[in-house]
């Protein structure tokens, strides 16, 4: 082995893109993305995915509901979810990191509509996101409350790093 031992560059990070529900939990979430963008000098991009339905769920929905009803309800929830969605992810969220904090660390908030990980990586792509950070959350089989099945998806799917922050069972 040289004694010229060359030094590995230390990845930069630019841009963090946070992914959020919107539950109870997602202050908890963000201020991990929050403490990383203001230690890296990285800005933040919130995400919001509305999860659409697959074709067998519109299918049962259209059954029951009327052919075509489901499509004109989708599309009016989801340009009320597009209006409305990052003033509310703003005012959830800014309680972590104050309005003019906020202002300044988060550039953009999206609201997006489709199957969670695949827009989330579409995401990661588009806005050349450095790093994910994602909550994890309880679901029903062993394997998701070890790490859900979106956040699962992530870590073996992601070009990037993914920060997966377990949120405490008594908060």
């Amino acid at each position: 082995m040289s004694s010229d031992t060359e030094r590995v560059a230390l990845p930069e990070f630019k841009t963090i893109l946070y992914c959020t529900t919107l539950g109870p939990h997602a202050p908890y979430v963000f201020s991990y993305a929050c403490a990383l963008a203001e230690r890296l000098g990285a800005g933040i991009v919130a995400l919001h995915v509305v999860e659409s339905l697959t074709s067998k769920q519109r299918t049962l929905v259209d059954r029951y509901a009327g052919e075509g009803s489901l499509s004109a309800l989708l599309e009016k929830a989801h340009e009320r979810a597009a209006r409305q969605l990052p003033d509310e992810l703003k005012k959830v969220l800014s309680k972590v990191t104050g309005p003019e904090h906020w202002n300044r660390i988060v550039k953009e908030v999206v609201v997006a509509e489709g199957r969670t990980a695949k827009e989330i990586l579409a995401h990661v792509e588009s806005h050349k996101a450095d790093l994910v950070v994602i909550g994890v959350h309880t679901e029903s089989s062993v394997i998701d409350r070890v790490l859900g099945s979106t956040a699962r998806s992530l870590v073996k799917g992601s070009p990037v790093p993914v920060l997966t922050v377990q949120v405490p069972s008594d908060l």
